[in-house]
């Protein structure tokens, strides 16, 4: 596994979605960063899976119509 590097970001949210990570945050008892690199992540890897599913349904397929 490659090093975390970690750094500062400065974001602003709106306040409905930071009370929806700090509610998070609260039931994992974790910290407000955890929750938001654990949803990033998890976002990521959907993305990705999503695009190999595009990727092998993007297949040409005969078109038939009566």
């Amino acid at each position: 596994m490659e090093k975390i590097i970690r750094k500062s970001a400065g974001v602003k949210f709106e306040s409905d979605v930071l009370g929806f990570i700090d509610g998070l945050a609260r039931e994992q008892q974790r910290s407000r960063s955890y929750i938001i690199n654990a949803i990033l992540r998890w976002y990521v890897k959907w993305m990705a899976e999503q695009h190999e599913l595009k990727v092998e349904t993007a297949k040409p397929e005969p078109v038939i119509r009566l």
